[in-house]
């Protein structure tokens, strides 16, 4: 009798085991329909530089991380003149680590959409705000190319960046251009460097200088938006930027890309929402990183200006 339950048993396993390697396959067929391949390039690593190579304090640095404003820390990376010059990570992130950063994806849509105006393929858009759903569909009818396969050859693998995906709500779905981009936190840091470089990546344009201009004008009605990037005036902070040339990403929760041109300094932040994100200081941060630099000019405020420029006043 014991053979008989034996073979019945293997005969039983052996139906399991096929079942459950069906039910794999079509776990993982349901995941790639689900997701949008985005071309990548070398998938390198960027420039790294001591703090102190790039007139920055490590000391400073350091106390980022044990800032209030730092809680729950996932990502901290800091880039100084295309140099990675300081990176924290936590909760099991790292830089190689795919974050889906959400609306962080308006950027992208807004640098190709420049990409396309070079290459002629895209009309002067006619409404002037920003709008991403309208322009992914300008950019397709002017390119005659799907946007994941324009982003990807004409913009992410151009950077370098490893391969990333687009998440879609259900299979067949049109691509989510404001949201569910996928990609390494090492690769913002790219996007980045062409927002500071005024469009050059490494020495190549990229973008058109005066396109990146033109995302960093207000745009719409409250006067704080940029095409695809937020504005100085859209940031909740008890205290303004020291900087005033100040834009940036606001991605899902703690997730934010400061940028600071005058400053040649970009840096990325991720975190676990400790608050709600409006409650959330985020000028602090840029304020304190700015603090370590050392070749920085001392902020003047417009009565130190205007003592300058009439003393007595």
């Amino acid at each position: 009798m014991r053979r008989p339950l034996l073979i019945i048993g293997l005969v039983i396993g052996g139906v399991a085991l096929v079942l459950s390697g069906v039910l794999s396959m079509r776990a993982l067929e349901r995941r790639a329909a689900s997701r949008v391949a985005i071309r990548g390039g070398e998938a390198g690593g960027l420039p790294l530089a001591s703090p102190h190579d790039e007139h920055m304090q490590p000391a400073l640095l350091e106390q980022l991380v044990r800032d209030p404003a730092a809680e729950g820390l996932e990502v901290l990376m800091v880039m100084r003149h295309g140099h990675v010059v300081f990176e924290r990570f936590g909760h099991g992130y790292d830089a190689q680590s795919e974050i889906d950063s959400g609306p962080f994806a308006e950027a992208l849509v807004a640098l190709l959409a420049g990409v396309a105006a070079q290459h002629r393929a895209l009309p002067e858009p006619s409404s002037p705000s920003f709008d991403p759903e309208q322009l992914r569909a300008a950019i397709e009818n002017g390119t005659h190319q799907r946007y994941a396969d324009y982003l990807g050859s004409q913009l992410w693998s151009r950077l370098n960046g490893a391969g990333a995906w687009i998440g879609l709500p259900q299979p067949g779905a049109a691509v989510p251009v404001a949201c569910c981009f996928h990609a390494r936190a090492l690769d913002w840091m790219r996007v980045a460097a062409v927002l500071l470089d005024e469009g050059r990546f490494e020495g190549s344009t990229i973008v058109p200088a005066a396109w990146v201009h033109r995302m960093r004008m207000p745009h719409g009605l409250r006067g704080v938006d940029g095409w695809g990037i937020e504005l100085a005036g859209a940031a909740h902070g008890r205290q303004p930027f020291v900087a005033s040339d100040v834009f940036f990403l606001r991605g899902s929760g703690h997730w934010r890309l400061w940028l600071m041109p005058g400053y040649k300094l970009a840096v990325l932040f991720g975190a676990e929402a400790q608050a709600a994100p409006d409650a959330w200081d985020e000028t602090r941060l840029p304020n304190l990183v700015i603090q370590a630099i050392d070749d920085a000019p001392t902020p003047q405020n417009a009565a130190s200006r205007l003592q300058q420029l009439v003393p007595g006043h």
